[in-house]
């Protein structure tokens, strides 16, 4: 068995070089008179999901695994360092984690994950300011959309760069480029990985209030360098995308605040055809303090993009959520939340060679959880979560119900 005696080796170096960190970042923090820059933590995670694999119902799961078993418990180790510190205006932010996921039943998938989040919030003299930053993960692919019933290990790297000039004390221009690449360890599923290249200007007018207006444009390039085999051709979803939004930041009270931004998108893939979009695009975000304690948040858009996980040109997604937030007291938060999702696809290859055009899914979930820190390097989470979604192709819907518990400790 030599390539678990690989995994294992892997696993073991992994622990070694996160306790050599851990124990160097110790002794930093303890060394550092200014306060407590770097603080190196553990968390132990565990959760029970009764359909694991998001199938529609014991039968599929017959059918597909040779077994009625749906369920499974999933333990999470992680270890990692934050640093977090400013130099002069300079604000500096990292975060490195190992995390090590074991499946009771479905052993096949047991994985380390790898996070990394870098950040450099710069400013230069009086007038210029801006952000850069990365972003790494790689980890086990999720079940939801890209039901692949073998381990399939997949890479998420976002590199981004902003930039704002204050050309007055009313109007600032700003910048931003980002791309975003995503990538998968099965040959099977090359034709899946893809990145794109966003670029966006922006000019906006700050009022006394501090309510913000003002219009950008943005341009996006998509590139999937393998062609999707649909209906027994090939079919390159690489896309540019264009947009033209107002962007609106109001103040409207010490409690409200309401942020829009909407327009004009157009979207067209490279093989052209009806996988093209033109039409209005727009999301609206609320949040109200109702109380010093109570907090609640609205997100209501229909946006196009591609589906995580999917091989798609897009989707036009029409979608509601709220949440809630109680300081219960100062040692406990309750959160909730209702996440609606109508997804509309345009055609192109959803799961390569499956799905038809007119695909239709409806998304909902549910969760509500509880955040208890009886010490300040000590914090208690306790979750419960339902979803459920359908679809208009048939093996595509699923329910599942689940809950986690989490605790995590900083040094």
């Amino acid at each position: 068995m030599a390539w678990q005696r690989h995994s294992w080796l892997n696993r073991r170096r992994s622990a070694q070089v996160l306790a050599v960190l851990a124990f160097m970042a110790a002794q930093q923090a303890r060394a550092d008179d200014d306060g407590q820059v770097v603080t190196p933590y553990v968390q132990y995670s565990i959760l029970y999901d009764d359909n694991l694999l998001r199938l529609r119902d014991p039968a599929q799961a017959q059918a597909t695994l040779g077994t009625t078993q749906m369920s499974d418990t999933v333990q999470s180790k992680a270890g990692g360092v934050r640093f977090d510190r400013m130099f002069s205006r300079q604000h500096i932010r990292l975060d490195a984690r190992l995390t090590q996921n074991t499946f009771d039943n479905f052993r096949q998938f047991d994985n380390d994950q790898r996070d990394l989040n870098a950040y450099w919030g710069w400013v230069l003299g009086e007038h210029l300011s801006g952000d850069i930053g990365y972003v790494y993960s790689q980890g086990l692919t999720p079940f939801q959309n890209l039901r692949v019933l073998e381990k399939n290990i997949r890479t998420a790297q976002t590199r981004y760069a902003t930039a704002a000039w204050q050309l007055h004390p009313d109007w600032t221009v700003r910048g931003q480029y980002s791309r975003f690449s995503l990538g998968y360890d099965l040959p099977s599923l090359q034709n899946n990985s893809f990145s794109q290249d966003i670029y966006e200007m922006g000019l906006d007018y700050t009022a006394r209030s501090g309510s913000i207006a003002g219009l950008q444009v943005r341009h996006t390039r998509g590139n999937y360098p393998e062609p999707a085999l649909v209906s027994g051709a090939l079919i390159n979803n690489s896309f540019s995308q264009d947009e033209l939004k107002a962007r609106v930041s109001w103040l409207y009270s010490d409690k409200t605040k309401l942020q829009f931004l909407g327009g004009y998108v157009r979207r067209e893939r490279d093989t052209g055809g009806a996988a093209n979009f033109s039409g209005l695009n727009a999301r609206l975000i609320a949040d109200w303090d109702a109380t010093a304690k109570t907090a609640f948040t609205m997100n209501l858009y229909r946006e196009i993009g591609g589906v995580s996980d999917i091989d798609a040109n897009y989707a036009l997604t029409n979608g509601l959520s709220l949440s809630t937030r109680w300081r219960a007291t100062e040692k406990i938060r309750v959160d909730a939340g209702i996440d609606y999702q109508r997804r509309d696809y345009n055609g192109a290859a959803v799961v390569t060679g499956v799905t038809p055009s007119g695909r239709k899914d409806t998304y909902k979930k549910y969760s509500f959880g509880v955040i208890y820190a009886p010490l300040r390097s000590l914090s208690l989470m306790a979750a419960i979560y339902r979803e459920d979604s359908s679809s208009n192709i048939s093996g595509f819907g699923y329910v599942s119900n689940g809950i986690a518990l989490t605790t995590r400790y900083e040094f």
